[in-house]
């Protein structure tokens, strides 16, 4: 059976302008053709997804921001495009100024230029595009006509503006200050994890199992605020912390995520299968070990406590290891032999592995480590302290990795009690790598380039129920 036509449409339909040779072509001819073709650009920007494709990673100085070149697309599919680095300053009081007419944009501008001096507070910084007129053009006189020469603007410049907006959080005002944040009291120390989560709506997430038919997909931070002051134009760059005249701290991972697939599910589903909840995942885990990274370039790492600086912690995260700590971990190893091996009671490792936990291999490595003065890294048994954790040994990478990846959709582990029942205790396993311990173990023995040793610790609730934790050679 042949298909045939059953019906079509025209209504709000792209206009282009029929060029043929004959045609007087007006301004309002090209201006809708112009229009039309932005259009499409943003239809497919939408097709692509909101997020960073590039760059636009923001560094913070006292009282600036410095927002680097890159490229990324808002939700309304509009392309933002900082071609060079922009340093914003925050602590000059400046007034709004609006900006020269044009159409180039499909979002309308409505601020440029330096900002009101901000209050203490959380805000988030976003980005959007902006346009401009620019230089000079001369105006046909018509013929007969006496008017004199005019001008009008020569170019439609596209360029980016950006905003401070402030977010509705509970913040530290003083040490007598009781705040929480997702149920979980707010301290100095914890305030940036604690910020981070209220944008990854964390709290809410916990409630997705109760009830997945009714659960409201606008569950994030971000999703609080007025649709006035983060528009479908903003595109989220970071979130920064502004107290007594300087900025505190800078964090891009609250908010920074990468292109993300529109969501076609619709609600209540999307929570659980929109690919903005993977990149959700990515970004919380990344804001972790961005933090991380941090805690050890101000050399703290030895005395961080996780319970005093993350309120939560994602489901996998990797630490680096001051050696010098390792030696209670190593000294819990039963040496790998041939009969253990073989017994059957664990899945054969590889000869090299087998080689370095070898009763003398301990006893070498013990050696070595305890001549090891204070290292810079973290300190398991100080980090950890009063969480239900378990040392499982080591395991290849191939399952941190693994584990890693399945991390992403899972719940997010509470290192202080909550005030709220939605948080169930976790008991955290943590391990070595066998390819970073090997590696680790031939530079004390001088046979190897010198690596520093790193843990990955694990939400016990990675593994099937029933299973048994990968554990090797314990």
């Amino acid at each position: 059976m042949a298909s045939q036509l059953v019906g079509s449409s025209f209504a709000d339909g792209a206009l282009l302008p029929n060029y043929v040779n004959g045609r007087l072509l007006a301004a309002e001819d090209l201006a809708t053709g112009q229009s039309t073709l932005l259009r499409r650009d943003t239809w497919i920007g939408q097709a692509a997804g909101p997020g960073i494709v590039t760059g636009l990673s923001v560094t913070a100085a006292a009282t600036t921001l410095t927002v680097a070149a890159g490229l990324g697309v808002t939700p309304s599919g509009e392309p933002v495009s900082v071609p060079a680095a922009v340093t914003l300053q925050f602590s000059v009081a400046g007034s709004a100024i609006t900006p020269t007419g044009g159409s180039f944009a499909n979002c309308t501008a409505t601020l440029s230029g330096p900002q009101a001096a901000v209050t203490s507070g959380a805000y988030l910084l976003t980005a959007m595009p902006a346009c401009q007129l620019q230089g000079q053009a001369p105006m046909a006189i018509p013929p007969g006509s006496d008017t004199p020469v005019a001008c009008t603007a020569q170019w439609q410049v596209e360029g980016v503006q950006f905003k401070a907006i402030p977010l509705p959080v509970n913040t530290v005002t003083s040490a007598s200050t009781v705040n929480t944040v997702n149920g979980i009291t707010v301290q100095p120390g914890n305030l940036r994890n604690l910020l981070a989560h209220w944008c990854f709506g964390t709290a809410q997430l916990a409630d997705l199992g109760v009830d997945p038919f009714g659960f409201d997909p606008a569950y994030r931070g971000l999703d609080q605020l007025a649709s006035t002051d983060l528009t479908p134009c903003d595109l989220p760059l970071c979130v920064f912390y502004w107290s007594a005249g300087a900025i505190t701290f800078v964090d891009n991972w609250s908010v920074r995520r990468r292109t993300t697939r529109p969501d076609v599910s619709g609600a209540p589903w999307s929570a659980a299968v929109a690919d903005q909840r993977s990149a959700d995942g990515e970004a919380r885990f990344l804001q972790f070990q961005d933090q991380v990274s941090g805690l050890m370039t101000v050399g703290v790492s030895r005395k961080t406590v996780a319970s005093e600086v993350f309120g939560m912690l994602p489901p996998v995260g990797f630490l680096p290891v001051a050696p010098d700590a390792m030696t209670g971990d190593i000294s819990g190893f039963r040496p790998v032999t041939a009969e253990s091996v073989t017994a059957g009671s664990r899945p054969a490792v590889s000869s090299r592995l087998t080689d370095v936990l070898s009763p003398g291999a301990v006893k070498i490595l013990q050696a070595n480590v305890s001549q090891l003065g204070p290292q810079s890294g973290f300190v398991p048994s100080t980090f950890f302290s009063g969480l239900a954790l378990s040392f499982g040994g080591i395991l290849p990478w191939d399952t941190a990795y693994f584990a890693l990846r399945q991390s992403y959709l899972l719940r997010t582990l509470v290192t202080a009690q909550a005030s709220t029942t939605i948080f169930f205790p976790d008991v955290i396993f943590y391990y070595y790598v066998i390819e970073n311990y090997v590696s680790f173990y031939d530079g004390l023995a001088g046979v190897g380039p010198a690596v520093n040793p790193y843990l990955v610790f694990v939400n016990s609730q990675i593994w099937l129920p029933g299973s048994l934790p990968p554990f090797i050679g314990i």
